[in-house]
């Protein structure tokens, strides 16, 4: 298995170093670069070319939002994950409209950090938990978006909000019992009903949609 190479950007010294060390012993992956601004993250990016690029949002110079656009215009292959101690939906939507495809919490264990890798890495997004678990309860205090999910089922609406919520498909067949494949056919379905390119697109949807429940 070829190793996952990545990016680190963050202004805290202390950090960086914390995350290196973790991510560098956990197999399959090195560190190939960090930086404390963005400006240098991004030479480092375009230089590298790496599988991931670890980003926070408050970085001197420029905005991790800002950031990620242009990381994914100097290297579209690279996997934007934001690294971010930021709780609030506005911030996780704006991440994810960027172009990221990760979200974790710095206060969220070490070993979410590793999840949300190998996740990114195979192309499935990731939010963290505390995040999704705040869009869940959104949802569930108001109907959202009922006019631009009224094509989809029922079933096809539950599976959209557990895939929003970050599930897997493998999770969420495991969580209404039935099988995966069946699973991806209804995210095809969810994706064409909806004019969606992708999961990625899927979970902004969903996250937007409770945006606009916290705002309201």
């Amino acid at each position: 298995m070829r190793t996952k190479r990545v990016v680190l950007i963050d202004d805290h010294e202390v950090l960086r170093a914390g995350v290196r060390s973790f991510v560098t012993s956990v197999a399959g992956y090195e560190v190939v670069g960090e930086a404390a601004d963005a400006r240098a993250g991004l030479r480092m990016v375009e230089a590298a070319q790496p599988d991931v690029a670890l980003v926070d949002l408050d970085l001197p110079g420029m905005d991790g939002i800002v950031a990620t656009r242009e990381i994914l215009l100097l290297s579209p292959r690279t996997r934007v994950v934001v690294l971010s101690a930021h709780r609030q939906i506005h911030e996780v939507v704006g991440a994810f409209d960027a172009g990221a495809i990760g979200y974790v919490l710095k206060g969220d264990p070490p070993e979410t950090l590793i999840e949300a890798l190998e996740r990114v890495s195979r192309g499935t997004p990731y939010v963290a938990p505390a995040v999704a678990g705040c869009v869940s309860a959104l949802r569930k205090r108001r109907s959202v978006g009922g006019d631009v999910l009224s094509a989809l089922s029922d079933r096809e609406r539950q599976i959209f909000r557990l895939a929003g919520d970050g599930r897997t498909p493998a999770e969420i067949a495991g969580d209404i019992r039935i099988d995966p494949k069946t699973v991806h056919a209804h995210l095809s379905r969810i994706n064409r009903k909806l004019g969606l390119r992708d999961r990625v697109q899927l979970i902004l949807l969903a996250i937007s949609m409770g945006a606009a429940a916290a705002r309201n």
